[in-house]
């Protein structure tokens, strides 16, 4: 039988693994990331290297920007947004930070998250609802952002991959509501696409699997993604209706996939929610998805309660998955 590492990695490399696979378990989510500061350290309120400010609510599962921002005018952010010098941090110091020279590397797989995607950091640094204008008003600069963005991501990338050494890169940009995207396909074509793609294909030329977390309903955009992008996994919500995405794309993406939380939440506050029914509704959900390969299950805004049932349901059944 594979090691745990080598069966997830076999997942990643879009072969059918021997068994499901599942974070925690030769492979490990280097969280928080306090190292390097795409936002503030260990994603407490206070200023990320760009000096955006950033606010935590203790409960909450991550800061938020603001309350004040720094760039009003898109068309001033040459003037006004300073990029970090990646060359003068001591990414020596950040790795020990983040505990990277004591991670088992022989063991586990390491899946390093880079926060802050294109469009994140334009509402980073605008505020949200300016920044959803500019991509408007003002596209031809928002383009020009974008790209020196993009150039300072790749920096960031060659800086990981000599100190971190990570096997899996996870990109955040979340880029959809509950409801579908927060902007057009064609705003996201024009002025996103085209600097992701170079993202991408940065992180890949440096042998290390790229995967792509963007929150929300962004199915309209998943076969792109996967076709001209060319990113190896995707990490998304549930909403986004993963089995008829997976016939769609077929053995070409991974799906790194919350579990469907909200329901299980809903029914809970309805009282409708024993151990019994949160054990066979996840037996249900992870092996329907599962089904064919290209799937690993993700515990994200799970309570600290439930995740030691799902925790135990899934070890009870994930090696026979695949028999």
């Amino acid at each position: 039988m594979l090691s745990e590492k080598e069966n997830v990695l076999k997942l990643f490399h879009h072969e059918k693994p021997e068994y499901l696979p599942r974070f925690g378990t030769g492979i490990i989510n280097n969280v928080p990331v306090a190292g390097y500061y795409e936002r503030p350290p260990k994603s407490q309120g206070g200023e990320d290297w760009f000096g955006c400010q950033w606010t935590f609510k203790p409960g909450d599962p991550a800061p938020v920007p603001g309350p004040e921002f720094i760039l009003e005018d898109v068309s001033e952010w040459r003037e006004i947004v300073k990029f970090p010098d990646l060359d003068a941090f001591d990414w020596e110091e950040a790795a020990k930070t983040d505990r990277i020279p004591v991670f088992d590397r022989e063991n586990n797989a390491l899946y390093q998250m880079i926060h802050n995607g294109l469009f994140e950091r334009l509402h980073v640094l605008m505020g949200f609802e300016n920044a959803l204008c500019a991509l408007l008003t003002d596209p031809e600069e928002v383009y020009e952002l974008f790209g020196a963005i993009a150039e300072y991501k790749c920096k960031l990338v060659d800086k990981l991959a000599q100190y971190y050494k990570p096997d899996i890169i996870c990109y955040h940009d979340d880029w959809g509501t509950q409801r579908g995207l927060f902007f057009s396909p064609e705003v996201w074509r024009k002025l996103i696409k085209p600097h992701t793609k170079t993202i991408v294909d940065h992180v890949k030329s440096k042998g290390i699997i790229f995967e792509l977390h963007s929150d929300g309903m962004i199915k309209d955009l998943v076969p792109e993604v996967v076709e001209d992008l060319q990113v190896d996994s995707i990490q998304l919500m549930s909403i986004n209706d993963i089995k008829e995405l997976k016939k769609i794309t077929g053995n070409k993406v991974v799906y790194n996939t919350f579990l469907d939380m909200q329901k299980y939440d809903v029914l809970e506050a309805a009282g409708h929610l024993s151990e019994e029914q949160l054990r066979a509704s996840i037996r249900q959900e992870v092996t329907e998805l599962a089904e064919g390969g290209c799937y690993i299950p993700s515990f994200v805004l799970v309570r600290p309660d439930q995740m030691k049932i799902i925790n135990d349901e899934l070890d009870s059944f994930r090696k026979d998955v695949y028999k």
